[in-house]
């Protein structure tokens, strides 16, 4: 029995955050925790440029509760054509459930005023009984409609 498995979703967001949404995750991923604290803590570049390919980035993140997790990623793949941007967990506490967990996070143009954020996880449980990551991944299309309010200068 497979334990590859892959989640999406989407969201969708004001379309001129849709470019800004694609470059934060792309060079600038520390600015994720100043539109959404509640989610992402901090975000360091361990190694590599940002906004390349191989850069290696350490984020900390909460998803629910009050404990601080920590993921360090690889960008595999940047895409400007498709605002596409790939990046694997190579080390942190979410490899405890998945034997491996990759988030690829695309803007997709809808109409004139609006864009989709669609993030696909793609992972491979350890064992059968480990979670579904259902709750990374409505982490991350709420912190795209935070990036959303934030760029436009909505108050929470």
């Amino acid at each position: 029995m497979s334990l590859k498995r892959k989640l999406e979703g989407e969201v969708e967001i004001r379309e001129g955050a849709g470019d800004v949404y694609h470059d934060i995750y792309k060079s600038k991923p520390h600015h994720v925790s100043h539109a959404s604290p509640h989610f992402v803590q901090s975000c360091d570049l361990h190694e590599g440029e940002l906004g390349k390919r191989g850069s290696i980035i350490v984020w900390k993140y909460k998803i629910g509760g009050d404990k601080t997790l920590i993921g360090k990623v690889i960008i595999e793949e940047i895409d400007e054509k498709n605002k596409l941007v790939k990046q694997r967990v190579i080390e942190g506490d979410i490899l405890d459930d998945y034997k491996t967990i990759t988030g690829i996070c695309q803007i997709i143009p809808k109409d004139q005023h609006t864009c989709l954020v669609r993030w696909t996880l793609e992972y491979e449980k350890l064992t059968p009984q480990n979670p579904e990551p259902s709750a990374l991944l409505d982490s991350l299309l709420s912190s795209a409609k935070d990036i959303d309010d934030h760029h436009h200068g909505v108050k929470k």
